[in-house]
């Protein structure tokens, strides 16, 4: 199994009581909150084996919109409804099984810690280039995930509305 990144707490600086959280921390208002306010706890956990058809005929009719794939029983990745979609385009041959691993394989997992602040969470998406992260608990067992569309929420909410206004068109044009 390749290396897992994990996003953990950070050490608080500044003088107590005279700082703000915030300022103790070196990140821009809203950034210093943490992981566990804001993730989506409503998540599916999958095995990395799981053919991609497999995965899609499960998805219909689920509410939960973030898949979290695990790889050696450790929360691994988190996907959106919207990657699934664009994993099976019309058109492609589904004879030949596809895993969700086959999905993932070129693709750096990153995961976060409830206790992880959002502006350190927000670095490794935007480093990796992923929109969605598992969330374990202290313990390492998963709790949830984290999307930019909450990172967006938590600091403007009416960017959030917007923004997924615009996923959900997207996802009705590719499904």
């Amino acid at each position: 199994m390749r290396e897992i990144k994990t996003v953990v707490s950070r050490h608080r600086g500044g003088i107590k009581g005279e700082s703000s959280r915030a300022e103790a921390y070196g990140v821009l208002p809203g950034e210093d909150r943490f992981v566990r306010e804001i993730m989506t706890r409503e998540v599916v956990s999958l095995p990395s084996f799981m053919s991609l058809e497999a995965v899609h005929e499960l998805y219909r009719g689920q509410k939960k919109t973030i898949l979290v794939v695990n790889e050696a029983e450790e929360p691994a990745y988190a996907l959106p409804e919207l990657d699934l979609a664009l994993a099976n385009p019309a058109g492609v041959d589904l004879t030949r099984p596809q895993t969700l691993h086959d999905l993932l394989k070129d693709r750096v997992a990153v995961r976060c810690r409830e206790d992880a602040i959002l502006a350190d969470a927000i670095h490794e998406m935007v480093a990796y280039h992923i929109s969605h992260v598992p969330v374990l608990n202290l313990q390492g067992g998963l709790i949830g995930a984290l999307s930019l569309l909450d990172v967006i929420g938590a600091l403007s909410p009416p960017a959030a509305a917007r923004w997924l206004s615009k996923i959900r068109g997207w996802l009705a044009i590719s499904l």
